[in-house]
Order: C-alpha cells, then sequence, then structure tokens
C-alpha cells in the first residue's frame, strides 16, 4: 500500500494526516494528529525550525504514523499571492510577462524567494489569468530542514488556500457557480473563491486568536482563560431581539459577533474585489471550515449577513475515512483536514491549480534519487564488464606466453634490423633537411624575381623608379619601399582618362592587383611630393603576400 503523508503548517498548528492511495479514486485518510506550535514559534526562521522538528517528532509517535515523503502545505501568512492577466498569444512574451510581474510585485528581493505559478482558467480575448505565490526561501528552508530532521523529506510545499481549492474542486466537481471557502483558523483566515476553473484567495488576519483576545479584553481574564470560555460557551450572536438566559453567556456571544462583524466587513470587500478587479461572480454559496467555524451559529451569521446558502464543508465527500473512527469527535476534526485533504490528491491525481515551493535542495535529492536506478545499473554493468575482462585477460594470457616463446627469437632479427634502417632512415633525413634548404632558398630567389616582375608590370611607361629597398621585420623582408617619378606631363597623359585618380594612386591599384605577390591591404603611399612643376615624386609601400621562409642549406654542403 503506498502511504501519502500530508502536513498543514499554521501559526500555531500542525495537522498531521496519512492516507493510502488507491489507485483511480481518491485517497483514503488512515490516521491524523495534532500539534501546537508555541506562541512566536513562527517569528524567526530558526524558532520556527527547532519547534516544527520538535513537535512533529512528538506527533508522528503518538499517531503511531512512520516518517517518509511528505506533502507539505504553508498557512496563508507564510505566503504571498498575486493574481494578474498577462496576454496569452505566445508562451515565451507570457513567461516573460509573468516574469516581470514576479519582479514587480513580490515584496521581498527575488534572490530571497521562492515562487511558482499557475495558469488560472482558460484564455479570455487573448487574455490569461495567472496565479502567482512566492515564499521566502529562508522560511521555506527552515521548514525543509526541520521536516529532514525528523525523517520526513518534502515531496511538494503547497499553500494552504490552494490546496483547501483543490479539496473542494474534488469533492464538489457539480458546482458550475461560484462558490466562497471560509476557513477560520487560528492566526488567519482564508477566503478561497471557487468559480469552476478559476481560483482566487485572500488572507485576513482576523481569526480565532482575535476572538479569544477579545474576550480576554472584556472579561478582564488571561487569554488561556479566555481560549477555555470560547471553546466551552462560546456562539455567535444572531441579529435582531435574539438573546441568552445566561448573562455571561450573552456578553460573549456578543463579543463574538462583533469580532465576526469585523470579519465580515472584510469578506464583503473581498467579494467586491474579486468582482470588480477579477471579474468574478458573486458567490452563490458559502462553505464553512476551520476550527474556528464550529462556533455555535456560526452558519447562522453568515447566512444572514451575505445573504447565501451557507453550509459546512464536507472534504470526505468522495475521500475515503476511517470507518472505526469516532463519528462525533471526527466530525468535529474534520473541520481541519480539508487542507490535508487537498494535498493527498496532489499524489497521483492532477489537481487544477499545482503550486509546488519546494527548496532548491530537495529538487536536487529528487533528481539524484530519479538517476540512482541508473546508476545502479551502470555498477552492475561495469562489474559485469570487468568480470568478462578479468577472465579474457587469463586466458590472453596464457596465449601470449606461448606465442612469446615462439616469437623471442624473431624478436632478435627485427631488432638488428630496425637498428640498420634507423641509421639509414637518418642519413635520409639529413639528406631531406639540405634539399629543403636548397629548395627554400631557390624559392627565395625566384619570390625575389617575381616580386620585380610584378613591380615593373605595375609601373608605366613614362615613370621610373628612383628607389627601391625591402622593409624588414625582426630581420625578415615583410615588404617593399618604393620611390617613383614622373614628368608632369606625362602625369597628364596618364591621369587623362581617370580623372578621378591621381597617379600614385593609379599605382597602388596596380600593386593591389598583384595579390599573388603583395597584401592588398598592405599597399598605400607613404609621401608625395609635387612642389616642382616639371616632377611628380611619390614613395609608398608594400606589403608582401607571403611571409618568406629563413631555411637554408646546412654550412657542411653550402
Amino acid at each position: 500500500m503506498e502511504r501519502i503523508l500530508t502536513l498543514n503548517i499554521g501559526a500555531t498548528r500542525l495537522v498531521l494526516a496519512e492516507f493510502a492511495a488507491r489507485p483511480g479514486r481518491g485517497p483514503a485518510l488512515l490516521h491524523y494528529a495534532f500539534g501546537d506550535l508555541p506562541e512566536g514559534a513562527a517569528e524567526t526562521p530558526e524558532t520556527l525550525s527547532l519547534e516544527l522538528e520538535r513537535t512533529l517528532r512528538g506527533m508522528l509517535a503518538t499517531g503511531g504514523i512512520r516518517p517518509g515523503r511528505i506533502q507539505v502545505a504553508l498557512s496563508g501568512q507564510m505566503a504571498f499571492p498575486r493574481f494578474v492577466k498577462v496576454l496569452a498569444d505566445d508562451p515565451a512574451k507570457m513567461q516573460e510577462q509573468i516574469n516581470f510581474e514576479v519582479e514587480q510585485n513580490v515584496p521581498f528581493p527575488l534572490t530571497e524567494a521562492i515562487w511558482d505559478r499557475a495558469l488560472v482558467g482558460q484564455p479570455e480575448a487573448g487574455e490569461q489569468h495567472v496565479m502567482i505565490v512566492a515564499a521566502r526561501a529562508d522560511v521555506v528552508n527552515a521548514v525543509t530542514r526541520a521536516l529532514l530532521n525528523a525523517g520526513c523529506e518534502p515531496e511538494l510545499v503547497d499553500v494552504a488556500p490552494v490546496a483547501l481549492y483543490n479539496a473542494v474542486r474534488f469533492n464538489y466537481p457539480d458546482e458550475a457557480d461560484c462558490t466562497l471557502v471560509v476557513d477560520i483558523g487560528a492566526r488567519s483566515t482564508n477566503l478561497v473563491f471557487v468559480e469552476q476553473d478559476r481560483i482566487f484567495y485572500r488572507t485576513i488576519p482576523v481569526a480565532g486568536n482575535t476572538i479569544t483576545a477579545e474576550i480576554a479584553k472584556n472579561f478582564g481574564i488571561s487569554l488561556e482563560e479566555a481560549e477555555e470560555l470560547k471553546c466551552t460557551r462560546g456562539l455567535v450572536a444572531q441579529g435582531g431581539a435574539f438573546a441568552v438566559d445566561d448573562p455571561e453567556v450573552d456578553r460573549l456571544s456578543k463579543v463574538i459577533r462583533n469580532v465576526m462583524t469585523r470579519l465580515n466587513a472584510e469578506v464583503s470587500r473581498s467579494v467586491s474585489f474579486y468582482r470588480s478587479q477579477q471579474d468574478g461572480s458573486a458567490p452563490a454559496r458559502v462553505l464553512l471550515t476551520g476550527a474556528t467555524s464550529q462556533l455555535p451559529y456560526m452558519q447562522n451569521f453568515f447566512e444572514e449577513k451575505l445573504q447565501v446558502e451557507t453550509a459546512f464543508l464536507n472534504p470526505f465527500q468522495t475521500v475515503g475515512y476511517p470507518e472505526s473512527a469516532d463519528v462525533e469527535q471526527f466530525g468535529r476534526d474534520a473541520f481541519s483536514l480539508a487542507t490535508l485533504v487537498g494535498l493527498a490528491l496532489r499524489r497521483g491525481l492532477t489537481c487544477p491549480a499545482e503550486i509546488n515551493l519546494v527548496s532548491q535542495d530537495i529538487v536536487a535529492r529528487k533528481a539524484f534519487r530519479r538517476r540512482v536506478p541508473f546508476l545502479v545499473l551502470s555498477a552492475v554493468g561495469l562489474v559485469a564488464a570487468l568480470g568478462i575482462w578479468i577472465l579474457f585477460l587469463h586466458r590472453l594470457g596464457d596465449t601470449y606466453e606461448r606465442q612469446r616463446l615462439s616469437n623471442q627469437s624473431l624478436l632478435s632479427d627485427c631488432e638488428d634490423k630496425q637498428e640498420r634502417f634507423e641509421r639509414a632512415d637518418k642519413k635520409a633525413k639529413d639528406a631531406a633537411k639540405r634539399a629543403d634548404a636548397y629548395r627554400a632558398l631557390l624559392a627565395r630567389r625566384l619570390a625575389w624575381q617575381e616580386r620585380m616582375i610584378a613591380v615593373d608590370k605595375s609601373i608605366d611607361d613614362g615613370l621610373w623608379l628612383t628607389r627601391l629597398n625591402a622593409v624588414q621585420t625582426d630581420g625578415r623582408p615583410t615588404g617593399l619601399h618604393l620611390a617613383v617619378s614622373v614628368w608632369k606631363d606625362v602625369e597628364k597623359q596618364q591621369t587623362k582618362n581617370n580623372a578621378s585618380k591621381t597617379i600614385d594612386e593609379m599605382v597602388v591599384d596596380r600593386l593591389k592587383e598583384q595579390t599573388a605577390i603583395f597584401a592588398e591591404n598592405g599597399v598605400k603611399v607613404t609621401s608625395r611630393d609635387t612642389k616642382l612643376d616639371w616632377l611628380t615624386s611619390f614613395e609608398l609601400t608594400a606589403g608582401l603576400a607571403g611571409a618568406e621562409s629563413d631555411a637554408k642549406p646546412s654550412s657542411r654542403r653550402r
């Protein structure tokens, strides 16, 4: 049986559950346990990690649950949601817009954040609704560290409102109108709008602890006493002429109603925002969940305020639960298990909204674990190959020994022949070097002859060289330096058919045409003298097209 471990991390409470995976169906709940975090445990990542590890170890022990891979949901206050619209025409551009929205809207540096996104609904008028959820990396890493120390590796890190949305969609598949889920916890209330394949949620910092604090303030008692009074005698006062015979209970119910009225104002604002900014519909029904929603007359309060049908969320309509469980106690506990059902659905099923804020360390660990079977197979194959190779070498060694003895005499003869060959080869190589040097020398002489011919072709009749010398770099000729003179009247005749160029430019062009001799980019005029009325003189340099070899014949045979 495949187990599914799930954990909901609230501000002051942990809920742990173990499900059995059922292929093709929803999972079945096997065990669950509750644990309380100390006040202020979530204020810093360090204290959160320590207290989470300690509490989780105790829950695993008391619940009889073995550690293993676990699905985790962070409370709504630990993550930052953002709902945006982007153009849906091009997936690449859509991703660019999403990245831009993340940079603009996440309220802390992206280097300190872990974020994920989910496409919400189908594109409308070329636009796609996108849900972006981000959490601080130090918080996620603290949670991951605590889980690993307790023996549980986080498989995914979701957020409670999204897991709650998936649970509602799975258990209420036929609801087409907008449903508002009000999850009233200890520190915060999650408002989740479920409208077909659309999701929108907000987290309101008004919840059970707010009620407890107001009771303690009005009754002048401690928070512990106020919590006990709320749980044992608390109820939500109704409007109109509603009254309770017991004066203390009547006073208590009015305190609770005042807090709930504040919460209802936030609910109304959220409904207005959802309808105006997210193009949503007004809720047709309300589903209540969360431990605080169990207070008597809570359902009546929301029906009165919102004027819509209100019921309690049942996360086990299509999800199995232990038949041996105490019905009354399980009915109370079920208010805190809806998020865990949504987490369990992520294993083996495709959920409408999927967010994963798992840390990079866990991603790397998963990638390595996926490669482990291939590494094992590779190791087995390597060992088998080594065994075959060793056997082959053993047999080859016997054959080699027999051949070595028979070839020993042949080897001696070959060594004598090799020595004679090496002496002859050395003589041949020395002769070849001398021949190469002579060929190089001859080539240099022919090269200069060709260069002189090329210069002669480039100097027309009527022009004459007054100086020609080689340009050397590091002792090697790399170009020619030419000084040319021409009578003025000859120059006019030469340039008559090409008035756009001077006589020196014409010489440069003809030298450039000799690409086999001169480098085209290395021919340029260095000076030009036209001071004399009857004579024009100019100088130019022409870089050689190829480097000249310095090879020389051996001095012994030169």
